[in-house]
């Protein structure tokens, strides 16, 4: 780096700098040559630059940061835990906005069902305001795997952007996507680098949520491990997000998230072992240098470092033509730096390599200003400022002048002199001409009734009931009360007399009782029921209390029902044929012992050796047939004997049911005979289910002192209906208690409160409908007026504060017909007023101060010309610098400030392609940050 900010002289044509060629003396005798001499320091050099730049790769190789789990950064935010009022353009491309953030209201919503989503918006919001100007990038295809691998493949760099004008804050896809599988598993045995994947995710698949991102991670995890691998689409991360473990099998899942990665080192220390093997072309200047044990490395350091070193300094390079190179701490601080620098200077700077583009197409061309031009500007500035301080300097006369009257000025515009005449007003008016005519209106429309809706309270009128709905529940109340006098009855007015809370439970019981009979079609009046219907002679049974052991022996056998239902889904399929009038247990009784034989090992044979289990067998072997074939092997004698406890299972069933007094057919096949057993015994069951709760109201009914015979449906009906007249009863309750409470939420009136919010109270303590809706309507108008009077108090005390004489005049004159001309004129009548003030206050200002105010005026003018003059000069050198033909942006932008560890990813590793580097910041970087001085031109 040139220690006298002069530009170096260029790169050498074949890479590196042109060496140097010191003179020396001519060899003496014995001594080796010039050539040979030089050979053996350039061979020096190079060992001793090459053992340097291995040096500072291992010093970033060590000191680079772990980047394996995800979980270790400071800031990671899954994007499935987004709320769902913020949509996700999955198909957003390079520079387009992946999703927005509105500003999000610091006072939280009434309505409770919406504060969960407020909240989740208001976090969402205030974290991307923290990670707005930090690195951050997308992550997707979350990848777990042991050991301890738990992070993202793919990253997309954002830029998180608040808007200046809305707050909305804005995550905006830039760059380029990243494959970080051999940063990830670089050693890992199972990993097989797959170039021909990254080559994809170069060229543009992968990117942001698109759907290519997908097919890449698919066949990434087909190609790249030795193992098995899963992959999902999945947005939320499996469980190593939480636990931190990996599995042995490879799982990758989309799971996008922003992660904010602390700044690392590994582009350093791959960019350190490029330049090894770079360095047989020419060691650069700056790394020989800083090798050489005798040479003086051309770094300057700057112990204290003031806000304006740096902007100050790279405006001087530029200005002289230099490129150069600014490495710093971070994305924010490189944005800082270029704002600190003049517009049009800051146009020759990039700070994001995606940008460098267009900043390039900027350069090669936009139109440059003439340095001659704004030389000549500068001069003549700089003349007018020196005169002004040598005026101030000499001292000068304080002379006012001969003074102007005020009626002067007044009779040169007659038509505009009712403006009063104000120090120092301001160059527009405090509101328009259109708020002006308003404001005439609403002071001449003024009324005492009007100026004291301002101190009352502002009632919404659509923030209470509706004039409909009070109507309806004063219905309402009505209709019950009707209704419930209607049907009233001694048992009714009995139960009504009870209290609330047993009714409730009445109620209850009844409604479960209500619902079991409607399930098994006996709703309406008992007369109308089937007496054959089991259920029918069930539920009276129940109710009298009839035959209780019989109907628990048909609940008891609803398991075998149950059973032989099941039973018969094994025999589906199968045929089973039983000689006629056959002893059913007995052949179930020999199936089993036979089938047990078998089993154990036994077989079937002929004569004296036959077993006993096969003799007592004969009559089944001989007479049954499954399926056309005897029953000789386990497995059909489990058929046979399933089938034969099926039927004796319907013969007992049919037992039970006949005994109470329910009779089904007997010549029916098996299977319709479990159909129909198994659907009674559901019916049946429904009723049991029942009767809890009539057990239960008699008990209550009994407690309560209050007699009612239940011993039959027809009794239960009449029950039933007693007691829906009693709840009907309490509707009549609760209905006034409804309009009690719509009224204590409407009131009490206070002090403050509007007189129409009184009328509307009374109308609904008189159950009055149409009184209430005209009440509303008053309202209406009351809260009109409370607005008009506002507007007019808000524009009054906006031209007080800043001309109250002429506040004073309006109100003083307010009605005046006059006014409306003058409206029409007011910008017209204020810029004159403001003209006439100033003119008349420079009569009273003293000169020494007028010029005081001159020179800061053109001191300010001389600084605007001198950051043109600076930016002309940069622009014409840069212009004049450039090559024939310019390939990349790196040759043509003079300027690039960047993070250290983007440099790399930046600028191509050519020697001497700037004049100067520069490093500020504090970015944790040490001796590696030194490779900059391959990039830095020698001194001449």
């Amino acid at each position: 780096m040139p220690e006298d900010g002069r530009p170096g002289p260029g790169p050498f044509p074949g890479g590196g700098t042109a060496p140097r060629t010191p003179r020396r003396p001519p060899p003496a005798a014995g001594e080796p040559d010039e050539s040979a001499r030089a050979a053996g320091e350039s061979a020096r050099e190079a060992e001793h630059a090459a053992r340097l730049l291995r040096y500072l790769r291992d010093l970033a190789r060590a000191r680079r940061r772990p980047a394996r789990d995800v979980t270790g950064h400071d800031h990671v935010h899954w994007l499935c835990e987004l709320p769902g009022d913020v949509y996700v353009e999955t198909d957003a491309g390079p520079g387009d906005v992946l999703f927005s953030v509105p500003v999000i209201p610091l006072t939280p919503p009434v309505v409770l069902d919406e504060f969960d989503g407020w909240l989740a918006l208001r976090n969402w919001y205030r974290i991307l305001r923290e990670l707005a100007g930090q690195e951050a990038v997308l992550g997707t295809g979350l990848l777990t795997w042991r050991p301890a691998v738990h992070d993202h493949l793919l990253n997309t760099p954002v830029r998180i952007v608040v808007d200046d004008r809305t707050e909305r804050i804005d995550v905006v896809l830039a760059g380029h996507t990243t494959l970080r599988d051999r940063e990830l598993l670089s050693g890992h045995p199972g990993y097989r680098p797959a170039d021909w994947v990254s080559d994809a995710v170069q060229a543009g698949q992968g990117f942001g949520l698109t759907g290519s991102v997908g097919d890449v991670l698919r066949k990434w995890c087909s190609v790249a491990l030795s193992g098995r691998a899963e992959y999902r689409e999945d947005w939320t991360p499996d469980a190593g997000a939480d636990t931190g473990a990996a599995s042995a099998v490879a799982r990758v899942r989309l799971a996008p998230a922003l992660v904010v990665r602390p700044p690392g080192r590994t582009a350093v220390a791959d960019y350190h072992s490029r330049l090894l093997e770079l360095l047989p072309r020419g060691v650069p200047d700056g790394i020989a240098r800083l090798a050489s044990p005798t040479q003086r490395p051309h770094v300057m350091h700057v112990p204290e470092r003031a806000p304006e070193t740096v902007p100050d300094l790279l405006t001087g390079l530029l200005a002289r033509g230099h490129r150069v190179v600014v490495a710093m701490s971070g994305a924010a601080a490189a944005a800082a730096l270029r704002a600190a620098l003049p517009p049009r200077l800051a146009e020759l700077t990039v700070t994001d390599p995606t940008t460098a583009g267009r900043v390039a197409d900027a350069v090669l061309t936009r139109t440059v200003p003439d340095p001659e031009v704004l030389a000549a500007a500068e001069k003549a500035a700089s003349l007018q400022v020196a005169g002004l301080r040598d005026r101030l300097r000499d001292g000068v006369d304080d002379d006012p002048g001969e003074g102007r009257p005020d009626d002067r000025l007044r009779s040169e515009a007659p038509d505009l002199a009712w403006m009063p005449l104000r120090p120092d007003m301001p160059p527009g008016p405090p509101i328009s001409r259109s708020e002006a005519a308003e404001l005439v209106v609403l002071l001449a429309e003024e009324t005492p009734e009007r100026k004291a809706r301002t101190a009352q309270r502002d009632v919404d009128p659509g923030a209470l009931p509706s004039a409909a709905y009070v109507r309806t529940l004063i219905e309402a109340e009505s209709a019950a009360a009707e209704r419930a006098e209607r049907s009233k009855t001694d048992l009714s007015r009995r139960l009504r007399d009870t209290d609330v809370t047993l009714l409730a439970r009445l109620d209850g019981n009844a409604n479960v009782v209500g619902a079991a009979l409607r399930d098994l079609g006996l709703d309406g009046h008992p007369g109308g029921w089937n007496p054959a219907d089991l259920a029918v002679g069930a539920f009276g049974d129940a109710l009298a209390g009839r035959r209780p052991l019989i109907w628990s022996r048909v609940v008891e056998m609803t398991a075998r029902a149950q059973w032989a239902e099941r039973a018969l889904g094994d025999l589906y399929g199968h045929r089973i044929d039983l000689p006629p009038d056959a002893d059913l247990r007995a052949l179930a009784a020999a199936a089993h012992d036979l089938r047990a034989h078998l089993a154990a090992g036994g077989a079937l044979k002929r004569g004296p050796l036959r077993s006993a289990a096969q003799r007592q067998a004969e009559p089944l072997l001989a007479a049954v047939r499954v399926d056309g074939a005897a029953p000789a092997t386990p497995e059909l004698l489990d058929l046979v004997h399933t089938d034969l406890m099926v039927r004796i299972t319907c013969r007992e069933l049919q037992y039970v049911w006949e005994a109470a007094g329910i009779s089904f057919p007997a010549d029916l096949p098996p299977a319709e005979r479990v159909t129909r057993f198994v659907r009674a015994h559901a019916r049946l069951a429904r009723v049991r289910d029942a009767m809890p709760a009539v057990d239960e109201t008699k008990a209550l009914l009994e407690r309560a002192g209050v007699a009612v015979p239940l011993a039959h449906p027809l009794q239960w009906h009449g029950y039933v209906a007693a007691l829906r007249n009693a709840l009907e009863g309490l509707g009549v309750n609760r209905a006034a208690a409804d309009l009690d409470a719509l009224r204590d939420s409407i009131g009490p009136v206070e002090k403050g409160d509007p007189p129409e919010l009184r009328a509307a109270l009374t109308a609904v303590g008189a159950r009055d409908a149409a009184a209430y809706g005209r009440a509303l309507g008053a309202l209406a108008e009351a809260r009109h007026e409370r607005a008009l009077q506002i507007r007019c108090e808000e524009l009054l005390a906006r031209v007080r504060s800043v001309h109250p004489d002429l506040a004073n005049l309006m109100i003083a004159t307010d009605g005046d017909e006059e006014w409306h001309a003058r409206t029409r004129r007011w910008d017209e009548a204020w810029a004159w007023a403001r003209t006439a003030a100033r003119r008349l206050a420079e009569e009273t200002v003293p000169a020494e101060e007028r010029l005081r105010a001159e020179l800061r005026e053109a001191e300010e003018r001389l600084r605007t010309v001198r950051a043109d003059l600076t930016a002309a000069y940069a622009w014409t050198a840069v212009r004049r610098n450039l090559p024939a033909n310019p390939g990349t942006p790196s040759e043509v932008v003079p300027a690039w400030i960047l993070p250290l560890w983007r440099v790399p990813e930046a600028l191509p590793p050519v020697p001497g392609s700037f004049d100067v580097a520069i490093v500020d910041g504090e970015h944790e970087a040490g001796a590696e940050a030194l490779f900059l001085l391959w990039l830095a031109r020698p001194s001449p």
